[in-house]
């Protein structure tokens, strides 16, 4: 006669699948190699289906990338500062800092902060480390693309130590990087960046300061 497992050892397995499962999301993969086996800096971070995306963008330096449920992917190795998985985007508020809806915050080994908005899934963690190539989210609608169209939102910008909305949407174009990625080229934007902050130290200062100033409109 087969005999039914016991409750007890049910529940240890159980324990056991969920702490595999946990652990395998806060280890690092395994890098994409070039055919020297030398590590690669940069790919382009939309897989799965065709992508588009205009050459400008409204107002400041940014992109928004076309091809609704395309894998969005880690463009260099770096850790996950900052995640958003609830869409609390409200249209008649409009606040900033939830106009992105579900975004993910990579700031790479190369000093370059990579922000991405209006995800449909996140599949990462803040604090988890990446590789380039590596799955973070799914394009998608949320944030104020609700009320337009499916896309993710790229911003390329300096790491600012404090808590600010605006450049962290964008302040160098990304297209001539994601141009050089697609065709597997190693175009490193940390030089463009390093150029900024010495023309212009205080932007996160003032970004900061405009952030607060938002905040405090929309909440009054």
């Amino acid at each position: 006669m087969r005999l039914k497992p016991r409750v007890s050892e049910i529940y240890k397995a159980m324990i056991t699948v969920a702490i595999v499962a946990i652990a395998t999301l806060f280890i690092p993969t395994q890098s994409l190699v070039a055919d020297d086996g030398s590590p690669v800096p940069y790919v382009f971070p939309f897989s799965k289906v065709a992508v588009d995306y205009p050459t400008d963008h409204l107002h400041y330096p940014a992109v928004d990338v076309e091809g609704c449920y395309a894998h969005v992917l880690a463009p260099t190795a770096g850790t996950i500062t900052q995640t958003r998985t609830i869409d609390i985007w409200v249209k008649e508020i409009d606040a900033p800092g939830t106009r992105g809806g579900k975004t993910i915050t990579l700031v790479g080994d190369d000093n370059v902060r990579y922000f991405f908005a209006h995800l449909g899934r996140v599949k990462v963690a803040t604090g988890q480390r990446v590789s380039a190539g590596d799955l973070i989210g799914v394009m998608g609608s949320s944030g104020n693309a609700r009320v337009t169209r499916c896309h993710t939102h790229l911003g390329m910008s300096r790491v600012c130590p404090v808590v600010e909305a605006y450049l962290l949407q964008g302040e160098i174009w990304p297209q001539k990087y994601l141009k050089a990625w697609r065709a597997g080229q190693q175009l490193s934007p940390t030089k463009e960046i390093k150029n900024l902050m010495k023309q212009d130290p205080l932007s996160c200062t003032r970004s900061r300061a405009d952030t607060r100033a938002a905040f405090a409109r929309t909440s009054g």
